[in-house]
C-alpha cells in the first residue's frame, strides 16, 4: 500500500466518523427539541441574593450524568455569569441569552465530581437538580471565584420559595 492509498482512506474515515458525530447530535437535539418552549429566558426582576462567575458545564437527565439535554444555551459548555434570584438560578453563558432554572418546589444544588467529558477534583462540580418542562434535569458549574459550599448553601436556603 502506497502512502497515498494510505492518506485517502485515513481521511475517508475521519469524514466517515465526523458524519456519524454530527448525525447523532443532531438526533439528540431532535430528542429533546420539545423541551426548548420550556426553557425561561427572562431574567427576574428581584435583587439577586447571590452572585458569581465560573464556567457552565452540563445540562443532563437527573440522575444520568452521561445523557445531555442539548437545549438552546444549555447545549455547550460555557464561561459564565450567575446569578441567583428567590425565583431561581440565571445562568448567563458567555454569547447566550440568559435562562433561568426553577422549578416549582424549589431548586436543589448539591457537590459532584464527574458530568460528561468533564473530570474534576471531589466535590469541585455543582449540581443543580430543577425542572425543564416536565423533566427533572442537573446542571453542572464549576464556580472559580467564590466559594462553591457557600453557593449551594444559598441554593438551598431558598428551596421552597421559588415560582415558576
Amino acid at each position: 500500500m502506497t502512502q497515498e492509498v494510505a492518506a485517502s482512506i485515513m481521511i475517508a474515515l475521519a469524514v466517515v466518523l465526523l458524519a456519524l458525530a454530527g448525525w447523532g447530535w443532531r438526533n439528540r437535539r431532535h430528542r429533546f427539541a420539545h423541551l426548548e418552549a420550556h426553557l425561561i429566558r427572562a431574567v427576574p426582576s428581584s435583587l439577586s441574593v447571590y452572585e458569581c462567575s465560573g464556567l457552565y458545564v452540563a445540562t443532563t437527565v437527573a440522575g444520568s450524568p452521561m445523557d445531555r439535554v442539548p437545549v438552546g444555551p444549555l447545549s455547550y459548555r460555557a464561561k459564565a455569569q450567575f446569578s441567583l434570584h428567590p425565583e431561581g438560578l440565571v445562568i448567563s453563558a458567555q454569547g447566550e441569552s440568559p435562562v433561568l432554572l426553577t422549578a416549582p418546589t424549589g431548586i436543589d444544588a448539591g457537590a459532584a465530581t464527574w458530568t460528561i467529558d468533564r473530570v474534576v477534583e471531589p466535590d469541585g462540580l455543582v449540581m443543580i437538580r430543577w425542572l425543564l418542562g416536565d423533566v427533572a434535569v442537573d446542571s453542572y458549574v464549576r464556580i472559580v471565584e467564590s466559594d462553591s459550599q457557600a453557593f449551594i448553601d444559598t441554593i438551598n436556603a431558598l428551596k421552597g420559595n421559588t415560582s415558576t
